[in-house]
């Protein structure tokens, strides 16, 4: 059986990533990065990113996550914030412990290229 479908399959990820997003746009700390923004398009894009790593049949074909976050004003304490809310709905979810183990390592595999590509955002943020 593959992480995708230990995950639950596509229905799976979906509702993980749709309580993820849910608890990520209300948040205290990550909220305001979130504002005027798709939740459905975020989610989404998220289930295909998803099903691509966890060996599921459709791959991405959206933005290179980095460049899709380049306009954001991450700092490490915000992708330190979604990631636990991500560790939290798995757990909560009852997602099998190796398929949470794989997609959080993937998840914090990305922090240095997504971080590095706000830099840019967060000098404007400085400046305004």
């Amino acid at each position: 059986m593959t992480p995708y479908e230990l995950a639950g399959g596509e229905a799976g990820l979906r509702t993980v990533l749709t309580r993820l997003y849910d608890r990520a746009f209300d948040d205290p700390i990550i909220g305001f990065l979130f504002v005027g923004k798709d939740k459905a398009r975020i989610v989404e894009g998220q289930v295909a990113f998803t099903a691509a790593f966890l060996g599921g049949p459709r791959g991405y074909r959206g933005r290179p996550l980095p460049e899709a976050h380049a306009q954001l004003p991450l700092l490490p304490g915000h992708f330190d914030r979604r990631h636990r809310l991500l560790e939290e709905v798995l757990c909560d979810q009852g997602v099998h412990e190796s398929v949470r183990r794989q997609w959080l390592d993937v998840d914090e595999g990305l922090r240095g290229s997504v971080l590095a590509a706000c830099q840019t955002a967060r000098q404007r943020t400085k400046v305004a």
